[in-house]
């Protein structure tokens, strides 16, 4: 997890201008302050960084940065660019 959690905490500081410091696991998006429109955004830059493809489940305003950290650590084990069924 700490590869994709400091990697993920950089796409949220630099995509969305959140300081790197406010963010912390536990926080929702929405708590970062995230609206459907940068969720939208989110997921394709996580696509295009980590090569995977988020489920929309953890593209949700009410997920935590850990949720969506261990959801792309898991796609990216499988190795197949997938989304897991939820």
């Amino acid at each position: 997890m700490p590869d994709t959690y400091d990697t993920f905490r950089s796409i949220l500081s630099s995509a969305f201008r959140i300081p790197e410091d406010e963010i912390q696991p536990d926080l929702t998006l929405e708590q970062l302050g995230l609206d459907s429109l940068a969720l939208a955004e989110l997921v394709l830059i996580a696509h295009e960084r980590f090569g995977v493809k988020v489920a929309s489940a953890y593209a949700a305003r009410s997920t935590t940065v850990a949720q969506v950290v261990d959801h792309l650590d898991t796609l990216r084990a499988a190795g197949t660019g997938a989304v897991a069924s939820t």
